[in-house]
């Protein structure tokens, strides 16, 4: 009798230190110093780290090989059906301001001369529009530079182994803006030169890299304008069959 009673008596004992424990285990909130721990039903949902925003690239500049300054855009040096005097400079503003030639002359080159021959110094204020453009013309014959609308004539002639360019300032050592050569002996020009012109034929800048000669006449890229500089004569000039001078108060253009 009295072992079965000590038996009861762990069984008792065992049975409230197995409450404790299950209290202690399963306690929904504990104390350890100054902090208190509190259970959950569920586990809070992890807050997804913030990825660092990726750097954006600075948009390219649209048509990069569009010149910001003046360029010679158009040149005839034979009018065809013995018009040689029919010789004339076309000049092309690609920038959205207009831009004063006073201080700046047409110069020109034969052969592998290392000296300027002013076509024509300008001298006071000759504008060349915004997206528009200049016209110099031969004046031997009087008719052609009065036909062709030209808003400056000299004598100056062009021939079929010459090179020219603006100028800023004096003869030979003005800042060259630009220049165009149809002579492999030149001493100024931009790249490789290109072929002359012949009768009632033009030298004409591209509009844009893929312009080419059927584009510039007749095509998409007739109004857009003559901007393209690449510095290299043979790649940024066409060849036109028929001239198309245009002065001051031409049709702006532009892409």
């Amino acid at each position: 009798m009295r072992k079965t009673f000590y038996i009861l008596i762990i069984l008792m004992i065992l049975a409230v230190s197995s409450y404790k424990v299950s209290f202690a285990l399963f306690s929904d909130q504990a104390q350890s110093g100054n902090n208190t721990f509190a259970a959950a039903t569920s586990f809070p949902t992890p807050i997804p780290s913030i990825s660092p925003t990726p750097s954006i690239s600075p948009t390219p500049s649209p048509n990069p090989s569009i010149a910001n300054h003046l360029v010679i855009s158009e040149v005839q040096i034979d009018g065809g059906l013995g018009d040689s005097e029919h010789d004339f400079i076309e000049l092309y503003n690609p920038t959205s301001s207009p831009i004063d030639l006073n201080g700046h002359r047409l110069v020109s080159r034969t052969g592998n001369s290392s000296a300027d021959n002013t076509i024509k110094s300008f001298t006071s204020t000759a504008i060349v529009p915004a997206h528009g453009f200049y016209l110099w013309a031969r004046n031997s014959d009087a008719s052609f530079s009065s036909s062709i609308g030209a808003d400056a004539s000299t004598s100056a002639s062009l021939t079929n182994s010459m090179s020219i360019a603006l100028r800023n300032g004096s003869e030979n050592t003005g800042a060259i803006i630009d220049a165009l050569s149809w002579n492999n002996g030149a001493t100024i020009g931009e790249g490789a030169n290109v072929l002359a012109p012949g009768a009632d034929q033009s030298l004409e800048r591209k509009a844009l890299f893929a312009s080419d000669a059927t584009s510039m006449t007749s095509g998409t890229d007739v109004t857009k304008g003559n901007g393209y500089d690449s510095d290299n004569n043979s790649t940024d000039f066409v060849l036109r069959t028929s001239s198309q001078p245009q002065n001051s108060s031409s049709a702006t253009e532009s892409i």
